[in-house]
């Protein structure tokens, strides 16, 4: 409504209120005064004339209350006619502001890169919501309790003694949907209630919520009684929330992404440091090494030929040592086959090659697998797997090798044991830089909250067994 037509309106209304009596009065003259003309001329009825007038003032009076009661209830429908408009006006204006403000949301959420850009922007919207004086967000973190993300016009021990004085602590009993505690008898110094609005999209569990703290109810749109939020507030509160939500999840999963991303380049990094050392180390080494005994041998053509030929022997066995080594740095480099044959069967085809390679016997069981791993698992206990059989290869000199995969105590447990040469692991690790492919897979299963255990001995074998729970890779996998 413009304000040219709320001046029109309140001036209908007040000229109908200010017009009743004047008008009616001489309405109620005139009739009145009619009333006697049509007596005195017609003159038909012999009344006297005291008769005469009180008739006249009757008559006159009846019509004066038709035209005030008249006027009256045209005033009463304009009013409520007005009432009705400025109630619509108003409501237009309150569903424009929400969907300014859910808009302004989804824009915000689009446009945020990072979880603390969400964060910043929701500890804004309780003073808009509520005219809250203060505001805390409370997130659930992967261990299940809460954390305080943010927090606004309370430091953190006064927010500490509010929560206490509303029973907020540890966490608010009820987050079905949003509500309103009261304060229970002053203690929150200040504070007269606080609203609280769990971050959930629709059935889901939480997030976490917003607690807002109001100075005075009354304040906002409506008045908070018994606990109970507005309905048409509360419906925006849970619009709001979820959106909230969706942008905390997605957040979140972009910098599982980000962090999956980086894991990965850091292990591709590993990989083709671990190539190139090896190959440094063996192919190159021996080439070179090759290449000056060349230089040699061109003086023992003449001189010493049967030595030559002893040469020509060594360099063969060397050739095919070297040969085999490039074999298995081709081998390991091959990709996973894991979306063809799916885990278990390229884990088996993969374990299977290696050891016909090597000329192993194989013992491989995979059995007791735990259910429905997570992509994250099968890579890992590929990779681990695929070291361990390498570091066989490099240094056991064995003749029969088990690999086994196996469920335990809410985790599962790969085994990797040889009947070959074995070592102290307790001495290896005191040497710098010895067994890097044990400390790598160390390093990996502490990224996964797993563990690496190493038992062997000299001349008894090796057995690695490495750890990893189910829990911590399904929640970095959502």
């Amino acid at each position: 409504m413009r304000p040219d037509e709320k001046i029109k309106h309140s001036d209908i209304v007040a000229a109908l209120r200010s017009l009743r009596w004047p008008l009616a009065g001489v309405v109620g003259l005139i009739f009145a005064l009619t009333r006697l003309a049509e007596v005195a001329l017609i003159g038909f009825r012999p009344i006297a004339p005291m008769a005469r007038t009180l008739e006249a003032i009757f008559w006159g009076a009846l019509a004066a209350g038709a035209i005030f009661a008249v006027l009256s209830w045209a005033a009463r429908q304009e009013q409520r006619r007005h009432a009705r408009e400025a109630s619509m006006l108003g409501e237009l204006r309150r569903t424009n502001a929400r969907l300014e403000l859910l808009y302004e949301l989804n824009q915000r959420v689009a446009s945020s890169d990072t979880l603390d850009d969400v964060l910043d922007y929701a500890i804004t919207l309780p003073a808009r919501l509520f005219n809250a004086r203060a505001a805390a967000l409370v997130l659930h973190d992967a261990q299940g309790g809460a954390l305080t993300a943010r927090c606004t016009g309370l430091a953190e021990d006064q927010l500490g003694a509010a929560r206490a004085a509303f029973g907020l602590l540890p966490a608010p009993p009820d987050l079905r949907g949003p509500r309103a505690v009261l304060d229970p008898g002053g203690l929150s110094k200040g504070f007269h209630a606080v609203a609280i609005v769990p971050l959930a999209e629709g059935d889901d569990e939480p997030v976490g919520w917003i607690e807002a703290y109001l100075d005075d109810p009354a304040r906002y749109n409506a008045r908070i009684l018994d606990g109970r939020l507005p309905a048409e507030s509360e419906a925006l509160l849970i619009t709001v929330a979820g959106e909230l939500a969706e942008a905390i999840q997605g957040s979140r999963r972009r910098a599982r992404e980000i962090a999956s991303v980086a894991a990965l380049e850091q292990a591709i990094t590993e990989e083709r440091t671990r190539i190139a050392r090896d190959l440094h180390d063996g192919v190159a080494q021996s080439l070179a090494f090759l290449r000056m005994r060349v230089d040699l041998w061109e003086d023992w053509l003449d001189q010493e030929p049967a030595r030559l030929r002893e040469e020509f022997a060594a360099v063969k066995a060397n050739l095919r040592r070297q040969i085999e080594e490039l074999r298995q740095a081709i081998f390991a480099l091959r990709p996973i086959e894991l979306s063809q044959l799916g885990f278990v069967g390229a884990l088996r085809r993969f374990v299977a090659e290696f050891a016909d390679q090597q000329g192993w016997e194989l013992n491989l069981e995979l059995s007791d697998l735990p259910p429905d791993l997570p992509h994250v698992l099968e890579l890992a206990a590929f990779r681990f797997v695929q070291e361990a059989l390498n570091n066989v290869a490099k240094h056991a000199a064995a003749r029969r090798v088990g690999v086994t995969i196996s469920a335990l105590d809410g985790g599962m447990l790969i085994i990797v044991g040889d009947d070959g040469a074995g070592f102290d692991p307790g001495a290896q690790g005191e040497l710098p830089g010895s067994r890097l492919g044990l400390r790598q897979m160390r390093e990996r299963a502490a990224a996964l909250d797993g563990r690496v255990t190493i038992l062997s001995s000299p001349g008894q074998g090796t057995e690695v067994r490495v750890w990893l729970p189910l829990r911590y890779a399904h929640a970095r996998s959502l």
